[in-house]
């Protein structure tokens, strides 16, 4: 998306607490990040485009940058990403369309340069209050955003990890080591979920023993979808649909569940 489409008018400054208030403390963390946090963000690198909303401060290293937030939704759903269109309704409740733009970029350094997060050895990004539970999103504002709180980023690993190796020793696919993550050995085991997923739906006349001894490319036939059993679905680029819905994809939550990582606060009593 071309910066024009946008028409973002810049005004007087905002009081970041005017922001902070509009968010559920209980459901959502806010932090500020500056124009050169957004710089930053959006020159690191990222694995893939899969859920790209708003303004792609990635694309160009010329693209406009504000000073913004970053906001943490708490979400036991992996891919669920409806919190984007939610946080910005909860916006649009102070501010109009020209005051604050969706900002896509490296949302896992956002977080850290905001200090809403820390690395921790599973590569996913610790927050202090939703732990691994939540999902990132971030808005620029092009009026200065004044009185925020002076937290510093934490770029060091997160405090829990030292000394323990829950991530490691429980990841099934052998994804995570001491200092590196193998992302080919990630991206393979979320194959075998959506593997699993399809053989559930579209039940093909093959049976459980041929299923389970896919165990990369090699071995997988094509996956066609269509008539399902309790729907049709079909692939639309990245989308999964059901019935013309679109629907989650199958999606490995090994790194954010108990008790594959011990640190994971119990958001559930």
């Amino acid at each position: 998306m071309k910066q024009e489409e946008y028409e973002l008018i810049s005004g007087s400054d905002i009081e970041y607490d005017e922001i902070r208030d509009l968010f559920d403390d209980k459901t959502w963390d806010i932090s500020y990040l500056s124009e050169a946090g957004f710089s930053r963000a959006g020159s690191s690198p990222i694995k893939a485009k899969f859920h790209l909303h708003g303004y792609d401060t990635t694309g160009d290293i010329h693209s406009l940058v504000w000073n913004g937030i970053v906001v943490a939704k708490h979400l036991e759903s992996t891919n669920d990403y409806s919190f984007y269109k939610e946080a910005e309704e909860i916006l649009l409740t102070k501010f109009d369309r020209t005051k604050f733009v969706a900002a896509y970029t490296n949302f896992k350094e956002a977080a850290i340069l905001s200090g809403i997060g820390v690395r921790a050895k599973n590569s996913l990004i610790y927050n202090k209050k939703f732990g691994f539970q939540c999902k990132f999103m971030a808005f620029m504002f092009p009026s200065n955003i004044v009185n925020y709180p002076g937290v510093k980023p934490d770029k060091t690993i997160l405090d829990l990890c030292v000394d323990c190796d829950d991530c490691i020793r429980n990841c099934p696919a052998n994804a995570i080591h001491e200092d590196w993550i193998d992302a080919k050995a990630c991206d393979h085991y979320i194959d075998q979920d959506i593997k699993w997923f399809w053989y559930e739906k579209m039940k093909p006349n093959i049976s459980y023993e041929e299923v389970d001894s896919w165990k990369d490319y090699n071995t997988m036939p094509h996956m066609s979808w269509g008539q399902g059993v309790d729907g049709f679905y079909e692939r639309d680029g990245w989308k999964l649909k059901k019935d013309g819905v679109v629907i989650p994809i199958p999606h490995c939550r090994e790194c954010t569940l108990q008790p594959r990582c011990s640190k994971v606060p119990c958001l559930t009593e």
